[in-house]
């Protein structure tokens, strides 16, 4: 490619001069890079620098470029980023690089706009925001209302601070709702003597020592407070668990009962209208439905149960993600829980084969009683299998 240089870039268009004129091939080798190209007079090439046509490619004229340009609907791990640079040296990442010294300038901005939008969908933080101001608003218990504005800072910002693993922590923290609470007051008294304008990249640039405070607090709220308050909570909660269980247990009971009651009535009343074909086969139908509406109750029974078991294991994850420090005094009781909903479901599974089973064999009966199928000769084939088995 002959030697050019630099005319102009407008935020879209990169202009380029060329010291001779360009021939069809070297016209062509930028066409395969860039959709939209435009070859002007005076050795001129006009280009698009965000129409690149290589795959999952990104292109920006430098740091300022790359800050207004960028966004996070990219598909940041899978993609190369290349910001080019008229002195120095080019920053590049990689298909799936993590941060690295060379690249942390483009590392730090997907990680600040990152977090700016999980910041604004967490109601819990900021209920209040604007977009055209770039301000969202927190409210605490302690301060009030606190403004905190999100301007971009300036690409000095972005080769000096280290966000790496940042977003990672907070959303962690962050499962834990009582912990926004803290998290906020810390925010307000950490950077209230910041222009607003700056707070949020303050936030970021300080979030070491912000998470460090707001976990001490909230550490102790745990531990002196919080302890009584849930131990209450998780009290009424279990009995409602307890109680959903004794409700799907009285449900099997009755299916417990009924199974050999109706078993037992129906073929007491085959064998008396044995020599009447017809009313036989009615009783097998009428003794399908019943199987049918069973095997319903059964399903219905075996789906609340279901639900149970993801409302206790949603509970119990919960305590454990929020309360980590004192979740072993509930250990046992989620244990005690899920054991009993564990030995319900088997007991469902076990009535489902029994049902099946008691259906089935009806079925023989009432087929061999018409004369549709003879039991006598399965009962004399099976003992003589077993000895044509041991000859062999």
């Amino acid at each position: 490619m002959k030697e050019q240089n630099f005319v102009s870039y407008d935020g879209r268009t990169l202009l380029l001069k060329f010291t001779k004129k360009l021939d069809v091939a070297e016209f062509n080798l930028i066409e395969k890079v860039f959709k939209t190209t435009v070859l002007l007079p005076n050795n001129q090439v006009e280009i698009v620098l965000s129409s690149v046509l290589l795959k999952n490619h990104y292109l920006y004229f430098n740091e300022i470029d790359f800050i207004n340009r960028y966004s996070i609907k990219e598909k940041y791990n899978e993609s190369v980023i290349i910001i080019l640079k008229l002195e120095g040296k080019s920053i590049i990442k990689q298909i799936n690089q993590s941060y690295l010294e060379n690249n942390k300038f483009i590392y730090n901005l997907h990680e600040y706009k990152q977090i700016l939008n999980d910041f604004l969908t967490t109601p819990e933080l900021v209920p209040y925001k604007s977009e055209t101001d770039k301000v969202f608003t927190i409210i605490s218990k302690e301060n009030g209302v606190f403004n905190v504005g999100y301007s971009t800072p300036k690409e000095d910002y972005f080769h000096n601070v280290n966000l790496s693993g940042l977003r990672t922590k907070l959303n962690k923290e962050f499962k834990k709702k009582e912990y926004i609470q803290f998290f906020k007051e810390i925010i307000i008294s950490g950077v209230h003597n910041t222009p607003e304008k700056l707070r949020y990249s303050e936030i970021l640039k300080t979030s070491a020592t912000l998470l460090s405070l707001a976990r001490r607090d909230y550490e102790t709220y745990v531990s002196n407070f919080a302890f009584d308050k849930l131990k209450s909570e998780f009290k009424t909660e279990r009995e409602s668990y307890f109680a959903s269980l004794d409700k799907n247990i009285a449900s099997v009971g009755k299916q417990v009962v009924s199974f050999p009651l109706t078993f037992a009535a129906t073929i007491f009343a085959s064998y008396k209208v044995k020599e009447q074909p017809g009313i036989l086969l009615l009783i097998l139908v009428a003794y399908l439905l019943y199987s049918i509406v069973a095997f319903l109750i059964l399903r219905m029974t075996s789906y609340n149960v279901k639900c149970l078991k993801q409302d206790v294991q949603n509970e119990e994850t919960s305590i454990k993600d929020s309360y980590k420090l004192i979740f072993e005094d509930f250990k046992e009781d989620f244990k005690k829980i899920k054991n009993k909903i564990k030995k319900l479901r088997t007991i469902i599974v076990v009535l489902y084969i029994v049902l099946i089973f008691l259906f089935l064999l009806f079925t023989a009966f009432a087929m061999h009683t018409m004369g549709w199928f003879n039991l006598e000769m399965l009962v004399e084939w099976v003992p003589k299998s077993k000895v044509l088995g041991k000859t062999n």
